[in-house]
């Protein structure tokens, strides 16, 4: 509890912070115009864990990249980070020493693949119970100034649907929804949807089924979750595509390298790979009309 507490403390703080100060000449996020923020962020998320929400988020990541794209990925979770041992990392410095001002961002961050760089998380981190202007200014200029350098933002969210998620959830431009064809892990992610409704009605959701076995299971969940959210919420969710079951996606894991990159022509990798271009092309037609700054939405969030 004291771990999710303190992963809530740092985003409310980010929020109430607002923009940098222009006085900081490290990074300075000033100098970016909003015309400038390149990346459109993909709020990778589920209502529970075990779902496999961090294998998508890494492998999407690495599946984006494949098409030319620059994309930062971000571990979010400051109590149980784990997209570094997914890519077989033993990571010194992650985004708590940036918080307590040991490091600088660019010293924590880490290229897992040609344009892919990863924004580690901590694994509990009760220490940052008290954070100062100064931490969160500056770390807020630095994501800023990663940001503008990049056409995708993946972040991988905590699981669950406390406010602390629900806030990276509303500043992000698109949320997918990762689930399993598991009953519980169905009624998790309608709780879900359900909680993006209510915090962010106008905000657009993907379904993305993991881990099918049966020909048909992720149409079949995705109709189920549609039809909710449908009859009970009033809104419309997208279905992006399923992964199916893949023994080489859990040789993958225990082998803690990414199945796009362990077994490139696996169904599981082939499948992360259609899911990334339908991603891009639908990132193509929304960036037509300007999309805000994920720092910029967050530094402005109320909840």
């Amino acid at each position: 509890m004291r771990d999710q507490a303190a992963t809530l403390r740092l985003l409310s703080a980010l929020r109430a912070y607002g923009a940098p100060s222009s006085k900081r000449n490290y990074m300075n996020a000033e100098r970016f115009s909003e015309r400038d923020f390149k990346a459109y962020t993909l709020a990778v998320t589920g209502g529970k864990g075990g779902v496999g929400k961090s294998n998508v988020a890494v492998n999407l990541s690495l599946a984006l990249a494949s098409l030319g794209r620059r994309v930062s990925l971000l571990d979010a979770d400051l109590a149980l980070a784990n997209a570094d041992v997914l890519c077989g990392l033993n990571l010194r410095n992650h985004l708590g020493h940036v918080l307590s001002g040991e490091r600088a961002l660019e010293e924590v961050v880490v290229e897992i693949a040609p344009n892919v760089r990863l924004i580690p998380g901590g694994s509990g981190l009760d220490e940052l119970a008290d954070l100062s202007r100064a931490q969160v200014i500056r770390l807020i200029a630095e994501l800023r100034a990663m940001e503008a350098q990049s056409d995708y933002m993946v972040v991988d969210t905590p699981a669950g649907i406390a406010s602390n998620v629900i806030g990276i959830l509303r500043a992000s431009h698109e949320v997918l929804i990762v689930t399993t064809p598991e009953p519980t892990a169905v009624v998790d992610a309608y709780a879900t949807l359900k909680m993006l409704h209510k915090h962010a009605p106008e905000k657009s959701a993907s379904i993305i089924v993991n881990d099918t076995i049966g020909v048909g299971d992720a149409e079949r969940v995705f109709r189920q979750l549609r039809a909710a959210a449908e009859q009970f919420l009033k809104c419309q969710v997208e279905f992006l595509g399923g992964v199916p079951h893949d023994p080489e996606l859990v040789e993958a894991v225990c082998a803690q390298t990414p199945v796009i990159d362990y077994a490139p022509e696996a169904p599981s990798s082939r499948a992360f790979r259609l899911i990334a271009k339908r991603l891009d092309q639908r990132r193509a037609t929304r960036l037509m009309s300007g999309v805000p700054g994920f720092w910029h939405l967050f530094s402005e969030e109320r909840s």
